[in-house]
């Protein structure tokens, strides 16, 4: 990651939340590791004054082309910013990285060509970028659990390309103890990072929401994914794969239910 990039992000974070910092005592702690592999980890720590040491911790990954400051950006067109807000007045503690070639950590192809080059047949550049991503965040696990002794509920949450890497987090790492999937995509041309391919291996309580007109995900898809997972419940919205604002009061009332 360059100095510039890296600058760039400060200011993008303390812009996007500097209203919510004001009027809910909330901050940002930025992020900056280097992976075991080198590859240096961005994002931030998000909570506020009164989030406890032991506070649950939710974990963020955001879709294809976006970033970790999807979670903070008012106003977007997914909602990402209510879905933090909502956590943070429940008392969360919440983490976000910008996948990898995302957000501040850019370099090489971008995503998209990766995506195309995987549906002609040639994934491996894709598959890095998704699995080198989920290390990353076992990797940040490793050490929001040092630092945060005491934290017993890990909630892992991801829309769209963060729902597929969410989804291979919690089969691989039973640290997470509740998934939340909203519109995961298919992705059923690369079998190794496919979610069907890791549902059944998903032990903790999964909330899955998906679309009716997914342009990512058929029907018969999502139904495969559904009987796939033993733990899943499922919640429909009559959307494309942007899901109505509704979605966030579908989280929070699923939470409730998981006390």
């Amino acid at each position: 990651m360059t100095t510039a990039l890296f600058k760039t992000f400060a200011a993008a974070t303390a812009i996007l939340v500097s209203s919510l910092t004001a009027s809910a005592q909330t901050y940002v702690q930025q992020l900056g590791y280097d992976a075991p592999d080198g590859n240096r980890i961005t994002g931030f720590i998000y909570q506020s004054k009164d989030t406890k040491r032991d506070a649950p911790l939710a974990v963020l990954m955001h879709g294809l082309m976006g970033s970790s400051l999807y979670w903070l950006a008012e106003d977007n067109m997914m909602f990402g910013d209510d879905v933090t807000e909502m956590l943070i007045d429940r008392g969360y503690r919440v983490l976000a990285l910008d996948a990898r070639r995302h957000g501040a950590r850019r370099s090489g192809d971008k995503p998209m060509a990766l995506v195309k080059a995987a549906r002609r047949g040639n994934s491996q550049a894709y598959q890095n970028m998704i699995n080198n991503t989920v290390k990353d965040y076992q990797y940040l696990l490793d050490k929001m659990l040092k630092n945060f002794k005491g934290t017993e509920k890990v909630v892992v949450m991801g829309y769209s390309m963060g729902a597929q890497m969410g989804t291979l987090l919690a089969s691989q790492d039973k640290r997470v103890t509740h998934l939340v999937t909203m519109v995961p995509p298919a992705v059923r041309n690369v079998p190794e990072v496919s979610p069907i391919n890791f549902a059944a291996d998903v032990k903790a309580p999964w909330l899955l929401i998906t679309a009716e007109n997914d342009e990512y995900s058929t029907d018969k898809q999502n139904a495969e994914l559904i009987a796939a997972g033993s733990t899943i419940t499922n919640k429909s919205f009559d959307s494309g794969h942007v899901l109505p604002q509704a979605y966030v009061k579908t989280i929070e009332t699923w939470l409730n239910t998981q006390q």
